[in-house]
């Protein structure tokens, strides 16, 4: 029984580096090398590029050394950079592995897009996600939740009411969907009055992370009321020595009204009131005035053009 046990472990350690030498094979044969690999069971997910250098492109390795899955130039920029996030991770709480890759395009202010693709019984894209500037990361794991989820945020606003630097960017509580995106995930995000801060908060997750727990701080009440005074204050020096017809865009846009008051009215938005958030729009800019008629329009055009434009309807509807 010993010298059996022995042979069976000899084979059985033959054999882990076989599907590995399958796809190094593989990649040897078209000229490419692995910058990056992940293993998980019998899949290998490989971040490769051409011998010597190149773009790069993401693979998944399946049983007999092949590719199941590879990306193509149609879905990244020229010059992106694949990274593993994780192999072997029920991503979509459907009990079935899944591999997480990641793009970037670099530069300044952009873009990861995220790729998250079921391992079993077959490969198949769940989900997609351009993530835009705010990068997102890796799923957090949620107790009592049979799906994790991603933290991230909606930059579709900027530049819109603020530079670039300035501008606010709502918070998002992301779960894989059933339609090939990532989604709201609206039990983390749907707030049960309007002003409250969203349910992720009262989440252990909500302490550890910091850029996470700094959101979960706006709702507070004194600092809520200390926005809204602010507000006020601004929007009473813009208008103090002008007439109706000397209000120009430009005079809010660098007095940094209009970065808070669309702030303001996202985080009603994003957390299922957005309803609310337009009552209290009329309790600090009362009237119609060009500017504010111009404000409106353009908060609606950039939640109409956000990735998330169908999640915010819908949770404003639930």
């Amino acid at each position: 029984m010993r010298w059996i046990a022995i042979a069976f472990w000899m084979l059985a350690g033959a054999s882990i580096p076989a599907f590995a030498q399958d796809s190094k094979a593989w990649l040897e044969s078209q000229g490419l090398e692995a910058v990056d690999s992940k293993s998980f069971n019998e899949f290998e997910a490989v971040v490769a590029r051409p011998k010597g250098g190149g773009e790069q492109h993401a693979l998944i390795f399946g049983k007999g050394g092949k590719p199941a899955w590879q990306s193509n130039p149609k879905e990244t920029d020229p010059g992106s950079k694949w990274t593993i996030q994780s192999i072997g991770r029920d991503l979509a709480g459907n009990g079935q592995p899944t591999v997480h890759f990641s793009s970037n395009t670099g530069g300044a202010n952009c873009c990861t897009t995220h790729h998250v693709y079921q391992l079993k019984p077959q490969v198949k894209r769940l989900a997609v996600y351009s993530a835009g500037s705010m990068g997102g990361g890796d799923f957090i794991e949620v107790p009592g939740r049979k799906a994790p989820v991603m933290v991230s945020a909606d930059d579709s606003s900027a530049n819109a009411f603020a530079p670039y630097a300035n501008s606010y960017f709502p918070l998002l509580i992301l779960e894989v969907g059933p339609k090939g995106r990532l989604q709201f995930a609206q039990d983390l995000m749907q707030s049960r009055l309007p002003g409250q801060p969203p349910p992720v908060c009262s989440q252990a997750l909500a302490s550890a992370n910091p850029w996470l727990k700094e959101r979960c701080a706006e709702y507070t009440s004194s600092r809520r009321q200390a926005r809204t005074a602010e507000i006020k204050s601004r929007l009473s020096s813009i208008k103090a020595n002008r007439s109706a017809d000397q209000l120009k865009w430009e005079s809010y846009f660098e007095n940094g009204v209009l970065a808070g008051v669309s702030a303001e009215i996202n985080r009603y938005a994003y957390t299922g009131h957005g309803a609310a958030g337009f009552n209290w729009l009329e309790t600090v800019w009362p009237g119609n005035d060009a500017v504010k008629a111009k404000f409106v329009a353009t908060l609606r055009q950039t939640q109409a053009k956000s990735v998330f434009a169908e999640d915010l309807k819908s949770i404003a509807t639930n």
